[in-house]
């Protein structure tokens, strides 16, 4: 009687976020059907050669990196490093034929170029007779799916969030680590060396969060014991070091599951948790407008305000990257960027209320700065509330929203704990006096864009096509 064996199969998954082990969907599915799996990270000069890019953001990555190398290694197994100065796809192809691999495994993403990167991996797979299989693991719902009754999709939030509510159905974590052991094997194949700030031209200067899967889940356990409960009251505060999760870093870059985060706070329950996930809603939404509206990323949602009278205003533009614009909360939210990689939310709101709407300088010189300086830097959520505050987003009305720089700081820092951690020679001759008053930097806003919103109006008028965006 002859023993039937069962032939192995060996896998390749190809990590791009998702850079963890636990509850990770692709690296899941490749372990149970295969008997043999193999690693692979691409550093892709498209993305780390780009002008949006800055060292904080690439210093989270490598070290998120190197963190998911020592877990694969400490199962026997090895992330293979491969760089690309174009074409992706076909290191990955040729990648998997070097492994000896018959499927290719990874997790969707959603933006412009990864969907047109992931479908030539799909044709060039073909072409060789490799199975590729994606997953969705980077949100909680697919983007295509959150659509109005009649097909469209959504250009408002709180109807979208009522609609994703409706469509959340969150698996039991995956049952990975019984499986973990097909990573192991014999021998190495060739990998390039760890990649290095300086290989790309880029030096950080900043102090930034520890990446990793195990800091982030540490910090999402401190954030549900210390944070989560009083979140909803909490969350505006920025002297508090508790008020925000801190967790966008690891949500951004997969080293936390986002199921798990969901999970954590649904488990809590509560307003807090309540609140924290309606963020974590508006972190999909985003990713829904670009998936379905993809020239927001090169300009305004609204063509219209295309024509919108920007100030092109070196000096003021440097002073509020500096922090020196004579308005303390203002200049505290972008020293704590400049020198952690990092700003409280309600200090992202302020800071970028003053620039677009006091200084009326262009909000893509704001996008792309926060881009470069951010450790958490992500298109959909920069380019997405960078609109919605200058009011060229999918609801124009929140233009007319204007921070007073003064009172949020009466508000939401009434004892000065926060400026004076960042400001330090803040109520001092030397601190500077405001390079535009907050008063007639509103008013100028508010005539231009009311003008614009004139014109806007009569040509939606002349043409009706044009009001199915909104």
């Amino acid at each position: 009687m002859t023993l039937q064996t069962r032939p192995e199969t060996t896998a390749l998954v190809w990590f791009r976020t998702g850079l963890r082990l636990t509850d990770n969907t692709a690296l899941h599915h490749a372990l149970a059907e295969n008997e043999a799996v193999r690693c692979l990270y691409v550093l892709d000069d498209n993305y780390l050669r780009s002008p949006d890019i800055g060292a904080a953001r690439a210093a989270f990555l490598f070290h998120a990196l190197q963190e998911l190398a020592r877990s694969i290694e400490s199962h026997g197994g090895q992330l293979i490093l491969r760089t690309a100065r174009t074409d992706v796809p076909q290191v990955v192809l040729a990648t998997a034929r070097e492994v000896g691999a018959t499927r290719i495994y990874f997790n969707e993403d959603y933006l412009p170029y990864p969907l047109a990167r992931d479908q030539r991996v799909r044709q060039l797979a073909q072409d060789d007779h490799i199975e590729v299989r994606t997953f969705r693991d980077h949100l909680l719902v697919h983007p295509d799916d959150v659509r109005t009754e009649d097909g469209r999709p959504y250009t408002v939030f709180t109807p979208f969030k009522r609609r994703w509510q409706n469509l959340l159905r969150i698996p039991e974590p995956y049952p990975t680590q019984p499986l973990l052991h097909r990573l192991r094997q014999d021998r190495r194949f060739p990998s390039a060396p760890p990649p290095a700030l300086a290989d790309y031209g880029l030096h950080l200067s900043q102090q930034i969060e520890p990446a990793g899967e195990a800091r982030a889940y540490d910090r999402l356990a401190h954030f549900v014991r210390n944070g989560l409960p009083e979140y909803h009251l909490q969350r505006d505060f920025p002297a508090n070091p508790n008020s925000t999760s801190r967790l966008s870093m690891h949500i951004k870059w997969g080293t936390l599951s986002i199921r798990d985060a969901y999970r954590a706070a649904r488990h809590i329950g509560g307003p807090g948790a309540d609140k924290w996930i309606d963020e974590l809603a508006w972190r999909e939404f985003f990713h829904a407008i670009l998936f379905h509206f993809p020239h927001a990323l090169h300009g305004p949602m609204l063509p219209e305000y295309a024509t919108f009278p920007w100030q092109d205003n070196p000096h003021h533009l440097q002073a509020w990257k500096a922090g020196m614009t004579g308005y303390p909360f203002v200049d505290a939210g972008m020293r704590q960027l400049n020198a952690t990689g990092w700003m409280h939310n309600r200090l992202r709101q302020v800071v970028a209320s003053y620039l677009c709407k006091d200084l009326m300088i262009h909000w893509q010189e704001g996008e792309r700065y926060f881009m470069q300086q951010l450790v958490d830097g992500d298109w959909p959520a920069n380019n997405g509330s960078w609109q919605w505050v200058a009011g060229t987003g999918t609801d124009p009305r929140r233009a007319t929203r204007i921070f007073n720089p003064t009172l949020q700081m009466e508000k939401y820092d009434p004892h000065a704990e926060f400026v004076r951690q960042w400001v330090p020679e803040y109520g001092t001759a030397r601190y500077p006096r405001p390079i535009v008053p907050h008063e007639i930097g509103r008013q100028r806003f508010l005539q231009a864009f009311a003008h614009t919103a004139a014109t806007r109006h009569a040509a939606r008028q002349q043409n009706p096509a044009q009001q199915t965006l909104l």
